[in-house]
């Protein structure tokens, strides 16, 4: 490979027939693979990768999140030399030619990171991208093509390295939810461009399972992700700056909504209500962490 591309997975208690299809779907696309485990007192499923050519396992003995895992891949890629970094969660696979595709979307300067669509494994729905509105956050809903867009989810999307020094890292104190889209946030204010690419589909899995709540079928998380959903909208709302006051706005009042949603739609009701709540109040006073 001419450009030098690494993967950084990051695990947690995964199911290791989900993980090895994610591997066997890109690692002849990359340089290399580093696997950041988070599992408490680590996974040794994961050895069986050990197997395999160019793929680093790195086991953390412990969940310090999403963003603290990414980081310790990111730092290893960048000591290594990678040109560019491809986040993906443990469940995600990938179409053939992929990165070479999304090699495609940094053909001019300052574009910091780029992305594709993908079709959630529960639902089969294609998802959407998100532009900033007039009045908030504006869903679209592209057949083709590259756009420029407001935020990505992490998993799936391809960092360009030379600009990491200048953006920053993942934000670690929001240990899991919000971190891919403050990220992007923060990128754009810096002046960087962050890309969807609609010409790419890949296959990836929210929350745990699909719930029937009779006349629509929801994603079902637990409480203590809904907990920091909550919170770290409530955070991102108030002292994230990298947002202007129209979609600070707009965050706030649709964490108010999650407080709603997730204690009446999702069991166990009271829990998630307890959760919720105490997520929205540790957003408010800026307490945020594992």
């Amino acid at each position: 490979m001419n450009i030098k591309t690494y993967g950084v997975i990051v695990t947690y208690k995964p199911d290791i027939i989900v993980l090895e299809d994610c591997i066997n779907s890109i690692k002849m696309q990359l340089n290399k693979i580093i696997i950041v485990d988070n599992t408490p007192k680590a996974d040794k499923n994961l050895e069986i990768f050990k197997n395999y050519s160019s793929i680093d396992i790195i086991h953390l003995g412990d969940n310090y999140g999403i963003a603290y895992a990414q980081n310790v891949g990111i730092k290893k890629a960048l000591e290594e030399n990678a040109e560019f970094i491809l986040l993906s969660d443990q469940d995600t696979t990938y179409p053939t030619n992929f990165i070479n595709d999304m090699l495609s979307c940094f053909n001019e300067e300052n574009i910091a990171a780029a992305g594709p669509l993908f079709k959630d494994n529960h639902t089969n729905n294609i998802q959407f991208f998100i532009k900033k509105g007039c009045l908030g956050f504006k869903k679209i809903y592209p057949q083709n093509g590259k756009h420029e867009v407001l935020q990505l989810i992490a998993s799936g999307t391809v960092l360009n390295a030379k600009y990491l020094k200048d953006i920053g890292l993942m934000r670690e104190d929001l240990f899991i939810d919000w971190v891919d889209m403050e990220w992007c946030w923060r990128a754009i204010k810096k002046g960087y461009k962050i890309i969807g690419n609609a010409d790419i589909l890949i296959n990836h899995t929210l929350g745990d399972r699909l719930i029937n709540i009779k006349f629509k079928h929801i994603i079902y998380r637990k409480p203590t992700r809904n907990y920091y959903i909550t919170r770290n909208a409530v955070y991102c709302s108030i002292y994230i700056d990298s947002l202007d006051i129209i979609h600070r706005v707009n965050l706030f009042v649709r964490s108010l909504t999650y407080i709603a949603k997730f204690s009446i739609f999702m069991p166990p009701h009271l829990k998630n209500l307890k959760y919720t709540m105490k997520g929205f109040y540790h957003g408010l006073i800026g307490e945020i962490g594992i």
